[in-house]
């Protein structure tokens, strides 16, 4: 168990991981939001890929050259989930806090406040942090795991059936015991992959408002919105095919190619999303796992909508009294 004292040396690590891509000021003022916490101790992983003036915060005499923040440069450019499974790898933290590098923590209390919901929730192996934006400091639903309830706003606790990636905080022993996230999901939706996991496991995950990071979505280093799109799509079949029974691949994989040729408008986008899908086939099945009944009911129970994709949205979210259309293309904004 995870349990903060009112001693530091014997408070848990908590390390902060951060992948980065050519975004040196968003970079910087994510991790002055972390040094600014009052929660002693923590580490700054961070995993580059950066092209451009970035490591000279971190050389010496520059603006992170301290003891806790850890630098750490490869060349080529990799996927944000290969980034992020590094940084795990290099981490030495009880719990892992992952933040995206144009994301803010917007309270100094934060990790305080994941230490102690961790240490009075044993069953919990992930929180999913709320997300606001920036500019505006409104909740964004787009980057929030749906509440059970269709009555529910993103402003209370509740457990949920995945996590964001924007902001999150996982136990290193879930890490150890489930694996961490799918490196060939290039963009998009490698948490959910790991929530499916993290469920099978028996842990659970709760999304707490408690803990907020303001999200600025940094258009720089961004890929193409068509590939994104196309790996979007791509990524959701693959997510069924690595987890679910063969009755909801199917079904999602017919839905999930017509929300794609819509998506796109462009039929040569099909084609590559399922040649993408056939060049992986053998690593796809290899790690495949279906979870059980259990697991299932627990997503259901949850307003999910499994046969359609295991995250929403629910018919209800879309259709009923509050629902609106427009959350099924929430994608399209990430």
């Amino acid at each position: 168990m995870i349990v903060a004292s009112t001693d530091p040396s014997t408070d848990p690590l908590v390390s902060y991981v951060l992948a980065t891509y050519n975004r040196p000021d968003d970079l910087r003022e994510a991790i002055e939001s972390i040094l600014d916490q009052t929660y002693d101790p923590i580490e700054v992983i961070v995993v580059s890929n950066s092209t451009d003036e970035t490591s000279t915060m971190f050389e010496d005499g520059g603006r992170f050259d301290e003891p806790t923040v850890h630098y750490h440069e490869f060349p080529g450019r990799m996927g944000v989930p290969q980034a992020r499974n590094i940084g795990y790898d290099l981490a030495s933290g009880d719990i892992l806090v992952t933040i995206d590098d144009d994301a803010v923590l917007t309270s100094t209390d934060a990790t305080e406040t994941v230490v102690r919901l961790f240490d009075s929730n044993p069953e919990i192996g992930v929180l999913a942090f709320q997300c606001r934006d920036y500019r505006t400091d409104e909740v964004n639903p787009h980057e929030t795991p749906d509440p059970p309830r269709f009555d529910m706003t993103p402003t209370v606790p509740y457990h949920a059936t995945n996590f964001v990636g924007v902001g999150n905080a996982i136990r290193s022993a879930v890490i150890d015991r489930v694996g961490d996230f799918p490196e060939d999901f290039v963009y998009g939706f490698e948490e959910m992959d790991l929530s499916f996991r993290v469920h099978e496991s028996g842990y659970d995950i709760l999304f707490t408002p408690e803990v907020a990071v303001w999200h600025k979505k940094s258009p720089e280093a961004r890929r193409t919105d068509l590939e994104t799109q196309e790996r979007l799509v791509g990524n959701r079949i693959k997510l069924a095919l690595r987890n679910l029974p063969m009755r909801y691949v199917v079904v999602s994989t017919i839905l999930w190619s017509v929300y794609g040729l819509l998506l796109t408008r462009r039929p040569s986008s099909l084609l590559n999303i399922y040649r993408r899908l056939y060049d992986e086939r053998e690593t796809t099945l290899e790690a495949r796992r279906v979870v059980s009944p259990r697991t299932i009911r627990r997503i259901k129970s949850r307003k999910t909508m499994l046969f359609f994709w295991w995250y929403g949205p629910h018919p209800g979210r879309l259709f009923g009294r509050d629902g609106t259309p427009q959350r099924v293309f929430w994608e399209t904004s990430n």
